[in-house]
C-alpha cells in the first residue's frame, strides 16, 4: 500500500504526533509511506522525529513556497515539492491521510 500523510498544523499539536505514529506503524508493515508538510506544518520538517522516520524510510516532503514564506530551510534528505507535486503524490497515492 502506499499512505500519504498531508500535516498542515503546527509542529506541538496533536496532529504531529497522530502522523508520526501512522507513518511508524505503516513503515512497520512495509508500507510505502510520505509525509507532505505544508502550512504551518512546514515547521515539523525541522523535529528529530521526522528525521527518523526519513532513516526508516518514508519520503518526506514539504511546500518549498510555504518554507520560504515562514523562513525555513528543511536540510537535504527533505525534497522540496508544491502545491503541483502535492497534487501528483495524492493521485499515486491508495490513503490519502489530512491533519489540518
Amino acid at each position: 500500500m502506499n499512505l500519504l500523510i498531508v500535516l498542515a498544523s503546527n509542529p506541538y499539536s496533536h496532529d504531529f504526533n497522530t502522523a508520526v505514529k501512522l507513518a511508524e506503524a505503516s513503515i512497520n508493515r512495509n508500507h510505502r509511506t510520505s509525509i507532505f508538510f505544508m502550512g504551518n506544518g512546514i515547521y515539523s520538517v525541522l523535529r528529530p522525529e521526522v528525521k527518523e522516520l526519513y532513516e526508516k524510510g518514508a519520503k518526506i516532503y514539504y511546500c518549498a513556497h510555504n518554507a520560504q514564506q515562514r523562513k525555513i530551510k528543511p536540510e537535504e534528505w527533505a525534497e522540496s515539492s508544491s502545491m503541483y507535486g502535492l497534487s501528483k503524490l495524492v493521485t499515486e497515492a491508495d490513503k490519502v491521510i489530512m491533519l489540518d
